[in-house]
């Protein structure tokens, strides 16, 4: 990494942490954990019974329908499970062999894998994601007469979203089918969001029509030619760029949506095609450069063209975006065999049927083995062959 990257991810973990010495600090004098606030270093947890009341309510109401998703889920939650266990080993084989059709695994660490603007797409895709799927947990597990021993907001780190508790002696005691429906439930719920964003993308923004200038700098010919952010840049030199949608991770495959950028001939002259006309420009033989910088996603308009502010548009479209990816992956690694996740916990039902003990914990053991294995070299592999740390 250079210089300036390790500089602004010293900023972003500094930030953090005076963050949370801040609020950890605040609490200690103020004495404000208790019964409802629990407040520590890196996690603040928020209890309430209006959640509590909330779940009661939207389970009491519409009876039959969660029925019948429960159970219905059920039946996706197995597909999700092969899925997940298929998808992350032809990943590692795609990393190994033809890593710019992987998709790239790894944390969220502010500054390192992940930049500052990008978290702000990224976080309020997390809450809705997280928010959804406990809050699917605590729907079923009311339907199925399970208590839910508290539920409330929480904030680890920098991620925001909600969370439910059924109580786990009454899980535990409940029918198999019971448990399964509450199980799978969660990961059901972010696929429908990740369906529901899909089609809002699909049906409010129009085809991508260009890539779209993040800056460009004074010494780019195209700067005295009124090129500034927001402008978008369609075609260069008969390459169109910024045509290609971006991928949904482990649905679609990878396309990188600047592919087009790497096999353009930079000559002397430029044909540039613009939201702002059509100029030829020269460049230097020294520097085949343009020194213009894009966002990494083609630009979508919307249904509504010009009414609405192009970066209002470029931002709603990559909030959904992000919003349909991260419930995609939600879905998909709730269903790894592996605990604490759902899928462990869905697959423990059927291992639990097992009378022989041994049997039963060396088959359990091997599917977490199994899964922990999947995610790691994943994650790894992503390290070495993205270069991320380098």
């Amino acid at each position: 990494m250079s210089l300036n990257v390790y500089l602004h991810t010293g900023i972003y973990l500094a930030l953090i942490m005076v963050f949370w010495f801040t609020v950890y600090a605040i609490a200690k004098i103020f004495k404000l954990s208790g019964r409802n606030l629990y407040v520590k270093p890196f996690i603040i947890i928020y209890r309430t019974a209006k959640f509590n009341k909330l779940l009661d309510d939207l389970s009491n109401k519409f009876k039959e329908f969660w029925r019948c998703y429960s159970t219905l889920s059920i039946f996706l939650a197995f597909g999700l499970i092969l899925f997940s266990a298929y998808t992350l080993t032809e990943n590692i084989f795609k990393l190994f062999v033809r890593s710019e059709e992987a998709v790239g695994l790894m944390p969220i660490l502010p500054g390192i894998t992940v930049g500052f603007e990008p978290l702000l797409y990224i976080l309020p895709a997390i809450l809705v994601g997280l928010t959804v799927h406990e809050m699917m947990h605590g729907v079923v597990a009311r339907l199925e007469d399970i208590p839910i021993e508290s539920s409330g907001l929480l904030l680890a780190l920098i991620v925001f979203g909600g969370f439910v508790e059924p109580n786990e002696k009454a899980f535990k005691k409940s029918k198999s089918l019971s448990k399964l429906r509450i199980l799978s439930s969660g990961p059901s719920a972010n696929l429908a969001v990740a369906l529901i964003t899909l089609i809002a993308l699909n049906v409010l923004f129009q085809q991508p029509q260009g890539l779209l200038v993040y800056s460009v700098s004074p010494d780019s010919p195209l700067y005295k030619l009124g090129l500034d952010s927001w402008s978008i840049i369609s075609e260069i030199n008969g390459v169109k760029l910024g045509s290609t949608k971006p991928s949904i991770p482990f649905i679609t495959p990878y396309q990188n949506p600047l592919k087009e950028l790497s096999r353009l001939n930079m000559t002397d002259n430029l044909v540039i095609k613009t939201d702002k006309g059509v100029f030829n420009v020269s460049i230097s033989e020294f520097n085949r450069s343009l020194n213009v910088r894009f966002y990494a996603y083609p630009y979508s308009p919307s249904i509504f063209g010009d009414l609405i502010p192009r970066p209002i548009t470029f931002t709603g479209y990559l909030i959904l975006m992000y919003t349909c990816n991260t419930n995609v992956a939600f879905a998909i690694f709730n269903m790894l065999p592996m605990y604490p996740l759902d899928g462990y916990g869905f697959v423990d039902v059927f291992l639990t049927k097992i009378k022989n003990r041994v049997l039963r914990k060396t088959t359990t053991l091997c599917l977490n083995a199994f899964a922990l294995g999947l995610l790691l070299l994943n994650i790894s592999l992503t390290f070495l062959r993205f270069r991320i740390l380098s």
